[in-house]
């Protein structure tokens, strides 16, 4: 789920998330709770 964590961190021209935690969970048919935990294993 590396992927995830590029569109979570991607940003717009306004340095805004391009992508919300919706739209990742849709995409990877996963539940906003299961990107949430992803994203804090991978954060430092």
């Amino acid at each position: 789920m590396q992927l995830a964590q590029q569109m979570y961190d991607e940003l717009d021209e306004q340095g805004k998330r391009r992508y919300t935690v919706d739209e990742i969970a849709a995409e990877f048919g996963v539940t906003r709770p299961a990107i949430y935990r992803h994203l804090n294993k991978t954060t430092p």
